[in-house]
């Protein structure tokens, strides 16, 4: 359990009337990944990155759609980075208003930083959200004022970029599993509040998860430190981990739940066509005891759960 994660957060300056989603995750996923695409991308007559035979020395394909031989998932591999999308934004920014986004890089992927970096500065150019009359049918554009590292546990910061200049450093506030564990000795080990600020999207037997109950969550939890863990070298959680961990999180009782469900959709040009994107949120309280989850809470809080946390889904706190 020795695997490193960094967050950045983008400080942004509209430059062109600018119309964002309730929900911004998926349009930051897209324009992230369409800068990348055009600006390092080689071989753009390759359809897939799986069948391009630069697959394993691209940083689009290391970020984007990450491939292993001998993994037994193939391409359906946890991408090493997630989204962070801006809460409670009005929704809408004229010239010269301001935003912010975060963006989580995992493992080994923080060795693709200068491109990441360069990647932003990139997404500003091309145009973000919605087409609007107001700026010529165009994406709104945004110049990146400030880049800083945050380390989400110990409630710290390092600029990395400072606004005016073109000059940018490697983040060096890394989050580890032990970060984790110092935290979770501070907190209640009989009741914890979970506050997802952004949709949870859990898939339990088949079934959309629609009431939170904390034994999918911790399962969904375990499933992504593991899957996180082999493809940067780190050791997954054993079986009796595992085991532990969901039968401590089936004596769980959820004795408040404020939660509902939000419908959302997002276009995958890969597919053609809208894939749904919604799930829970708001908060929900448990009690029970919580000692020997609290570490995974915690780290959850860092790496986000559920599916499409690219997209920005997953993001939730702990009180």
């Amino acid at each position: 359990m020795t695997f490193s994660v960094h967050h950045i957060r983008v400080q942004a300056k509209a430059i062109a009337p600018l119309q964002l989603h309730v929900h911004t995750g998926a349009a930051l996923r897209g324009a992230f990944f369409n800068a990348l695409w055009e600006r390092f991308c080689t071989n753009h007559a390759a359809k897939t990155c799986a069948e391009c035979p630069l697959l394993q020395a691209c940083p689009v394909s290391s970020l984007m759609a990450p491939h292993r031989d001998d993994s037994p998932r193939g391409n359906d591999i946890p991408r090493p980075f997630a989204i962070r999308p801006p809460l409670h934004h009005a929704g809408s920014f004229a010239p010269d208003e301001q935003f912010a986004w975060g963006l989580t890089l995992i493992g080994q992927s923080t060795k693709l930083f200068p491109y990441v970096a360069m990647a932003l500065h990139m997404m500003g150019q091309n145009g973000l959200g919605k087409r609007v009359a107001a700026n010529d049918w165009e994406r709104g554009r945004f110049v990146v004022e400030q880049v800083d590292a945050v380390q989400l546990l110990h409630d710290q910061t390092q600029l990395i970029q400072a606004a005016g200049s073109q000059r940018i450093q490697t983040p060096n506030l890394p989050m580890t599993w032990v970060d984790a564990e110092q935290i979770a000795q501070t907190l209640s080990n009989a009741t914890i509040r979970l506050h997802f600020m952004t949709p949870l999207r859990i898939i339990e037997q088949k079934i959309l998860l629609k009431v939170p109950l904390l034994r999918p969550i911790v399962q969904r939890l375990t499933e992504r430190h593991d899957g996180l863990a082999r493809e940067h070298g780190s050791e997954p959680f054993s079986y009796e981990q595992r085991q532990a961990f969901l039968g401590a999180a089936a004596a769980i009782k959820l004795v408040q739940n404020d939660t509902h469900w939000v419908d959302l959709d997002s276009y995958s040009a890969r597919q053609r066509r809208k894939t749904p994107i919604g799930g829970l949120v708001g908060s929900a309280e448990y009690s029970g005891d919580l000692a020997l989850l609290l570490p995974l809470l915690v780290w959850g809080s860092v790496i986000q759960v559920g599916k499409d946390t690219t997209k920005g889904n997953g993001v939730y706190r702990i009180s």
